[in-house]
């Protein structure tokens, strides 16, 4: 373990209170081996009472209490070395009043023993809360503590005025200044100091959990207050670095504070970028703040690094500077302005305006040149000190001469953020073509495999995202010249082989293998999101990284977050507990503007809420995953996404094409996420997660299944019922017999009746154990079993089977319930092909009379009653009637030509057709629709042959040549006439139990 400096820890109380609010935290510092190995506690006390009743004493003022606090500091702590100071409200102006006396009494020197400052609750622009009470109350009102936490009192203000300048943005240590990293967080539930007075004015600031009293009493390590106090303490424990050996401030400055652009990292072509360079660099009066903005990793830098270049080698000025080390760099760049030195240091100290004489000199320059702000992430540190950057009085600016131009690098791409006078620019990912050429450029001339193509699947695989495809590069790159050689890197030496091991480690969900790929990719990606996202907990947007972990879960599809973030489920899960829909969407707002997600609308969805969709970037799916949040809390992240997929299904029936619309925006994420739920990993399992997430795997499979979709269906189905033992439950458990019906159901769509009626005769047995035989989940099995032995053209077997169902489902559910209408049909699908198709046709019309009153006419089970009325209308001879019938379903049906209950009824229109003798209009529809079958069940499918049959029929070619060949017309129909009843019916595809 590494030896750390001892560190002595101070705990700085607020106003009316005293040491013992700290106990919280001393508890668990002092349980934490680590932190206890080196850090000392102290609770520094002062008086606060609201009165004093005794008249020979008075209530001390800030000034006097941080005076105490130095006094504290410099005798109880004269041996500390290292020292952080932990504030609560009122602490916070103590700490910070005792840096600012200090600084102006030329002092400042003495508090480089101060490595850390950490503010909780502090009103740094006053407290609000009952201010009217607090002002006219007795006490209050002469209480000069109180007073000091008004909304910016003066002395508060010169106090923080002076820790801004000389303390927070200092570049040294000296009399006047002494840098000490200072971090002010705001409780999210606070209304007496609310994040948006904690903040001001430091850059460095944050919200976390907690009101105004709560935000300082951690109930475990786990807590974010803890976990930022840890990482000080952690921080001010490490070895110190050698000192710089010079004292000499101004060379230091040269020294230390580089302006040359790094132009050692244009080690490879830049691609993809011609048109964002044309539209930065062609003159525009109007614009010369251009503001390159996109996600962490996508070329931003490697971009503004071209541009320079380009604009050097026409004779251009170019200065860079890293936002992190702004201020030095922009002292440097005062000095090749030629500013006097005594003129840099009267604005470095404070006398006079930094910003104000930098631009002073860059807006007199009678040569071209270029300003370049890189990595500015935080647009904060670009600001003037009392506003935002849009202002255009802080360290960016609108040159005022048409030669002077200025380039920002940063993820925000929010507009309103900087400003109508600057441009921004979003630099995407690159396209798959110049991600190629990248991994092309970069790779070595020996490696094996290097075809464009290969290149080309790569880049997509790895979303088009510059920083990836130089690291997936520079791995092939080592692997071939033996600087890698470990467990995984054996067989990856290409540009195949990474591609394949790439997809497989960010499809997974499950702890990837260590190795020296992870490295090379993941870790890179792991920082290109990180940063952003501890760039959104800073800003105070502390639900983002949630969100986005949240979401990078489910597929790569669109993500319909507007509907799925306004389910109740999301405020009551612990990731974001209490939470308004308001402050989820604006926190995805937050993520947008830094490009990790992309908000978009869905075209042809008339449901304005849940057309409103958004993408992550293809590698934010398998980095995220594999986050250390994720994995430890994978019932939360995963259970939550189950639970908001499966409230989105209330009220949508999957048989219904009223709710297909949400359904297929929904189904891709189910199937994706209920395996990668139940099946996946070795985390402890919750019940009520694993039944939710099978009973959306159910109405998934229901909905696939009725839109002829059963690849998909079946690959949901059989993995989880295969697999149920992972997930704590058996074959013969009621939710896995619901999948095994499900099963069944796709058997008989695939035109496999004989499986479907072994695997639903199981199925009625063990729902029959548990439910009893009339249970209307057993029922529905029945109902299935029976249609299995009817496709099987053992109608006389299945017509007392039905009758039976029929009876049971009145009792059960009623005579006009859904299920029952669908049994009847049955029925009278077994009594047509028994050749009493009048008494059919009299039921078929009593079914469609309850189901025009009561659902839809487009409904998938309505149209196949009315494929069957026109069947039975047709083996009664009445072709005429049973056209009609069908053509006018179809019409009903709208576009929905190729869904099975529409391709049904062009069968019996093209039987119509024939009988009729239109042999013509019969041959055009049956050619098209022998295509569509082939395309939905393939070419061996029943009803596939029982089409490509009845079209040679139709033109007049003999049976023995029907095989799908021949494409010439034949004679008439009529010389080879078709049986008014075949040899079987044709099967219900979309049944509603």
């Amino acid at each position: 373990m590494t030896t750390r400096k001892p560190v002595d820890l101070v705990f700085v109380h607020g106003l009316f209170s005293s040491p013992s609010t700290w106990q919280p935290f001393v508890d668990l510092i002092q349980g934490d081996a680590e932190l206890a190995s080196f850090v000392s506690v102290h609770t520094f006390r002062y008086e606060s009472p609201p009165i004093r009743v005794r008249i020979d004493r008075r209530i001390a003022e800030v000034d006097d209490i941080a005076d105490r606090l130095w006094t504290y500091y410099e005798n109880e702590l004269r041996d500390a070395a290292s020292i952080v100071f932990v504030t609560h409200s009122q602490g916070g102006l103590v700490v910070q009043r005792l840096l600012a006396r200090q600084v102006w009494r030329g002092r400042a020197d003495k508090l480089s023993r101060i490595k850390n400052i950490v503010m909780f609750a502090c009103p740094n622009s006053g407290a609000e809360f009952l201010l009217s009470v607090r002002r006219f109350t007795f006490f209050a009102s002469r209480n000069p503590q109180e007073r000091q936490l008004r909304p910016f009192d003066r002395a508060v203000m010169e106090a923080q005025e002076t820790v801004v300048r000389a303390v927070v943005q200092a570049q040294g240590v000296s009399k006047i200044e002494c840098f000490i990293p200072l971090a002010s967080y705001g409780g999210v539930s606070d209304r007496i100091a609310p994040p948006i007075v904690t903040s001001m004015p430091f850059s460095s600031n944050g919200v976390v959990d907690g009101d105004h009293f709560s935000i300082i009493k951690p109930t475990d390590r786990e807590t974010s207050q803890y976990r930022i106090v840890r990482r000080a303490l952690l921080g001010a424990g490490e070895p110190e670095q050698p000192p710089a050996s010079s004292s000499d401030t101004s060379s230091e400055w040269q020294v230390r504070a580089s302006v040359t652009p790094p132009y050692g990292r244009r080690d490879t072509p830049l691609q993809g970028r011609a048109s964002l360079m044309r539209s930065i660099e062609s003159p525009n009066p109007l614009r010369r703040v251009h503001v390159l903005a996109g996600l962490g990793g996508s070329g931003k830098s490697r971009l503004a690094l071209e541009i320079a270049h380009r604009a050097e080698a026409t004779g251009c000025r170019v200065w860079w500077v890293p936002v992190t080390r702004i201020n030095s760099c922009m002292r440097a760049v005062a000095v090749r302005l030629g500013a006097p030195e005594v003129e840099i240091e009267r604005a470095w100290v404070g006398s006079a305006s930094a910003t104000d004489l930098v631009w002073r000199l860059l807006n007199s320059q009678e040569d071209p040149w270029l300003l370049v702000f890189d990595n500015a992430d935080d647009p904060g540190h670009l600001a003037p000190y009392d506003g935002p950057v849009s202002d255009g009085s802080g360290w960016l600016r609108e040159p005022t001469i048409a030669k002077g131009k200025v380039l920002v690098t940063s993820r925000d791409r929010n507009e309103s953020t900087w400003g109508t006078w600057s441009a921004v620019h979003h630099v995407s990912p690159l396209q798959e073509s110049d991600g190629a050429a990248v991994l092309l450029d970069r790779l070595r001339p020996e490696v094996s495999g290097r075809s464009f193509e290969e290149a080309r699947k790569l880049s997509a695989v790895l979303g088009g995202l510059p920083l990836a495809l130089r690291a997936a590069a520079d791995y092939i790159n080592d692997v071939n010249t033996k600087k890698i050689w470990g467990s995984d890197s054996a067989g990856i030496r290409d540009l195949a082989t990474y591609r394949a091991e790439a997809r497989r480690r960010l499809e997974s969900t499950t702890n990837s293998d260590s190795g020296d790929l992870n490295e090379s990719l993941g870790l890179e990606m792991e920082h290109v999101f990180g940063l952003s996202l501890e760039l959104l907990t800073e800003r105070g947007v502390t639900l983002a990284p949630r969100l986005l972990k949240l979401f990078a879960c489910l597929n790569i599809a669109p993500i319909p977050y507007h509907v799925l973030l306004r389910q109740d489920v999301v405020a009551e899960s612990p990731l974001f507990h209490g939470s308004s829909l308001k402050q989820r969407i604006a926190a995805l707002g937050g993520l947008a503007d830094l490009g990790l997600v992309e908000p978009h609308v869905l075209p042809d969805v008339n449901d304005e809420e849940l057309a409103q969709v958004l993408s992550l970037h293809p590698l934010a799916h398998g980095v995220l995953r594999q986050d250390k949040e994720v994995k430890q809390r994978h019932l939360d992240y995963y259970g939550l996404n189950v639970q908001m997929l499966l409230a989105m299904t209330k009220g949508l029936d999957p048989d219904y094409p009223e709710s297909w619309v949400m359904w297929n925006v929904l189904a891709p994420h189910a199937v994706s996420l209920v395996p990668a739920t139940l099946l996946q990993g070795t985390w402890p399992r919750d019940r009520q997660v694993t039944a939710s997430a099978l009973e959306l795997a159910r109405l998934t499979a229901r909905y696939l299944i009725v839109t002829g979709l059963l690849g998909p269906a079946q690959d949901l189905i059989d993995s989880l019922i295969s697999q149920c033992h992972l997930f704590g439950l058996d074959r013969d458990d009621r939710e896995i017999l619901a999948l095994r019906h499900e099963e069944g159901r796709i058997a008989l769509d695939r035109g496999e009746p004989k499986a479907a009626e072994e695997k639903l005769r199981q199925v009625i047995a063990g729902r029959t154990q548990i439910l009893g035989e009339d249970h209307a989940d057993t029922l529905a099995s029945r109902h299935k079993f029976a249609k299995a032995i009817l496709e099987q053209g053992r109608w006389a077997e299945a017509e007392p089977l039905l009758r039976s169902i029929v009876n049971a489902e009145n009792s059960v559910r009623g005579p006009e319930h859904a299920d029952t209408m669908v049994v009847r049909h049955s029925l009278a699908r077994a009594i047509l092909n028994l050749g009493r198709a009048a008494e059919a046709e009299q039921m078929i019309r009593e079914v469609l009379d309850i189901r025009r009153r009561i659902w839809s006419p487009t409904t998938p089970e309505t149209l196949f009653v009315r494929r069957t009325l026109a069947k039975s209308l047709a083996e009664q001879g009445k072709d005429a009637e049973a056209e009609a019938e069908a053509r006018d379903a179809i019409r009903e049906a709208g576009d929905r030509w190729h869904a099975p209950a529409v391709m049904h009824l062009r069968y019996i229109l093209a039987v119509a057709l024939v009988h009729q003798g239109k042999e013509a209009a019969a041959i055009t529809d049956l050619s098209q629709l022998l295509v569509d079958r082939i395309k939905a069940l393939g070419p061996d499918h029943p009803e596939t042959e029982r089409t490509r049959v009845l079209l040679a029929q139709a033109r007049g070619i003999p049976p023995d040549q029907t095989d799908g060949s021949s494409r010439q017309p034949g004679a008439a129909a009529r010389q080879a006439p078709m049986p008014r009843t075949t040899a079987e019916d044709s099967p219900v595809v979309l049944p509603t139990d």
